[in-house]
C-alpha cells in the first residue's frame, strides 16, 4: 500500500512564483479584468476533478476578486464567495494571534515555561515555552497526536480540547527534560495545547475567545468553530477521492473537535479577505485592529529559516518573499499566500482531499498550492503553468498498477485453484515444500490478511486508521488481495496435504 501510494504521488515539484511588478494590479477592479483567472481556475477544476472552488484576491487594503466555481454539494448548490469550506492548518494562524493577543496584553509570557499554564504538573513541561509551541520547535511528532485524534472524533468542543491538550500533555511531557532547545517537527499537538492554554489564560472556551476577538473586530460574520454550525451555514460538502471520482464524505472525521486549534475551523473566501488584508496591514481591518504590526511581524518570523513562524511558513519565490499555508482536512484543501512586497493575497478554497492530492515527499504542498501559485503568475502578467501531473494522470497511474497486480494474483490464485481441484500429478516440488521454508511461504499468504485484522481492530498503529480514513479505495482493495492470497494460502495447504497423502501410493507402486 505504501509503494503504490508514494508512486502515485511522486511528482515533481512546481512551484510557480511572481517576477513582475504587481502594483498595476491594485487597478483592476471589474470581474473582466480576471477572464484569464476564470479560464485558469476552470480548466484547473476539469484537471484536478474538484467539485467545487472559492477564490479571494486582496492587494493593500483592497478586495480585488472574489468569486465561488462548481458546486457546493450534490444537490448542484453553486459554490459562492459566501460558502463556508474547512481552512485546515491555516487556520494555526488564528491560534497564534490569539495566544499573541494576550501577550500583548501581558498575560502570557511567549518565553515562560508551559508549566505556568497547565494545571497539572508534567516534568518535561518546565523545559518547553509558549514561543517554541508557536514555532513548532517542541520536538512533538504529528504521528503521535493521530489516536487522540481519533479518539475525540464527536465530541464538544471545550471538553474534548481540554481531553486531546492533557493526553498530548501526558505523552509528550511526561518525561523530564533538560534541553533548552529543541528539534522543529510540525504537530498539531503543539497548537492544541496552545488553544487549551488560551482558554486557561482567558477565561473563556476557545471557541468564545475567537469569536469575540477576532472574528468579530474583522467582520468575519459567516466562520464557525463547530461542523454543525457551518452545516447550519451552508458548508461545502466534502468529498474523498475513490479510484480517483468524487465521493461525498459525511463520516464523524470530517471534524475533529479535540484538534479544533490546530485547525478545524470554517470560513469563506469573503471572511478570508479580511483576514488577509489584516495580515498584510499590521493587524488592521476596516479601522479595526487584532494584532499590533509587530505580532505580525512575528507570525512570519521564522527561528530557522526555512522552518515555521507563527501559523505561517515563508518561502523566497524568484526574489519576492512570499508567507502563508496549505490547509487539509478530510474532505477540503486550502492554500492562502501573501507577498507583503506587493501587499497582495490569495487564498483557494476546494471541498475535496486524499493522498493523492500531495506531492511526495513534501505532503504540505497539495493541489490548491499549486492553483494559488498559478494564480500569483497570471497576476504578475506571466503564464499560470500548470507542467504538474493531474489527478487523472495520476490515478491513471495508481490504478494501473493497482490492476496490474490485481491480475497477477487472480491469474496466480486461478493457477492454484487449477492444480489444487484437478487431478493429482507427481509434483517433486511439493515434496520439497516439506522444507521450512516453503512453509513458511505458504504462511506468508495469511500474512498480509492477519496484519490488516490486526491493525484494523487494535490502536496499534493509529497511522493506519488515519491511512484508511483520507484513502478508503486503496484499503478496499487491500483487503480483496489479502482475501485472495488466504484463498491462494488455502489451496496450497490442501495441494500439500494431498500430496503427503499421495506419496505412500507412489512408493507401493512398482517400478
Amino acid at each position: 500500500m505504501i509503494a503504490i501510494i508514494l508512486c502515485g504521488l511522486f511528482i515533481l515539484p512546481l512551484f510557480s512564483s511572481a517576477q513582475r511588478d504587481l502594483s498595476m494590479q491594485a487597478e483592476r477592479s471589474g470581474p473582466s479584468d480576471f477572464s484569464d483567472v476564470d479560464a485558469y481556475i476552470a480548466r484547473e477544476m476539469k484537471r484536478q476533478r474538484l467539485p467545487g472552488l472559492a477564490l479571494a484576491i486582496v492587494q493593500g487594503d483592497r478586495v480585488l476578486y472574489l468569486k465561488g466555481y462548481g458546486q457546493a454539494d450534490s444537490s448542484g448548490r453553486p459554490v459562492t464567495p459566501q460558502t463556508p469550506f474547512g481552512l485546515g492548518s491555516i487556520g494555526k494562524s488564528i491560534t497564534a494571534i490569539a495566544v499573541l493577543q494576550l501577550a500583548e496584553a501581558g498575560n502570557i509570557d511567549l518565553d515562560a515555561p508551559i508549566q505556568r499554564y497547565l494545571p497539572t504538573e508534567f516534568s518535561g513541561a518546565a523545559s518547553i515555552t509558549v514561543r517554541q509551541l508557536l514555532n513548532q520547535t517542541s520536538g512533538f511528532s504529528q504521528i503521535a497526536t493521530f489516536s487522540s485524534s481519533l479518539s475525540s472524533a464527536g465530541g464538544q468542543e471545550q471538553d474534548a480540547l481540554e481531553k486531546n491538550a492533557m493526553s498530548y500533555a501526558e505523552r509528550f511531557l511526561n518525561e523530564p527534560n533538560t534541553k533548552t532547545e529543541h528539534p522543529y517537527r510540525y504537530s498539531n499537538a503543539n497548537y492544541v495545547l496552545l488553544g487549551y492554554i488560551v482558554q486557561q489564560v482567558s477565561g473563556q472556551s476557545y471557541g468564545d475567545y475567537v469569536k469575540e476577538h477576532i472574528f468579530g473586530p474583522l467582520s468575519m460574520r459567516d466562520s464557525f468553530l463547530t461542523h454543525e454550525e457551518a452545516a447550519a451555514h451552508g458548508l461545502a460538502e466534502p468529498h474523498r477521492r475513490i479510484f480517483g471520482y468524487n465521493a461525498p464524505y459525511d463520516g464523524p472525521y470530517v471534524y475533529i473537535a479535540g484538534d479544533l486549534p490546530a485547525g478545524y475551523h470554517y470560513t469563506t473566501a469573503e471572511d478570508m479577505s479580511r483576514y488577509m488584508i489584516a495580515q498584510l496591514n499590521g493587524g488592521r481591518y476596516a479601522g479595526n485592529a487584532v494584532l499590533s504590526s509587530e505580532g505580525i511581524r512575528l507570525m512570519r518570523t521564522e527561528p530557522v529559516p526555512g522552518t515555521y513562524g507563527m501559523g505561517w511558513s515563508t518561502e523566497q519565490l524568484n526574489g519576492l518573499e512570499v508567507f502563508g499555508s496549505p490547509g487539509g482536512s478530510l474532505g477540503f484543501q486550502a492554500q492562502a499566500f501573501m507577498v507583503p512586497e506587493r501587499q497582495l493575497g490569495v487564498i483557494v478554497f476546494a471541498n475535496v482531499l486524499d493522498a493523492i492530492d500531495a506531492e511526495f515527499p513534501d505532503t504540505h504542498v497539495i493541489t490548491t498550492t499549486y492553483i494559488a501559485s498559478g494564480i500569483l503568475n497570471l497576476l504578475n502578467g506571466q503564464p499560470a503553468g500548470g507542467a504538474w501531473l493531474s489527478i487523472s494522470q495520476k490515478y491513471l497511474f495508481v490504478n494501473g498498477l493497482i490492476l496490474v497486480l490485481s491480475a497477477w494474483l487472480v491469474y496466480a490464485t486461478m493457477r492454484t485453484a487449477k492444480r489444487c481441484l484437478g487431478p493429482q500429478r507427481p509434483d517433486h516440488s511439493i515434496h520439497r515444500g516439506r522444507s521450512i521454508r516453503v512453509l513458511f511461504k505458504i504462511a506468508l499468504h495469511f500474512a498480509i490478511l492477519f496484519m490488516i485484522l490486526l491493525l484494523s481492530t487494535t490502536q496499534l498503529v493509529p497511522l493506519w486508521h488515519m491511512a484508511i480514513i483520507f484513502q478508503p479505495d486503496v484499503y478496499l482493495w487491500l483487503q480483496i488481495m489479502a482475501f485472495l492470497l488466504a484463498l491462494k494460502g488455502i489451496m496450497e495447504i490442501i495441494r500439500l496435504v494431498r500430496s503427503y497423502r499421495q506419496e505412500p501410493r507412489q512408493r507401493e507402486m512398482p517400478n
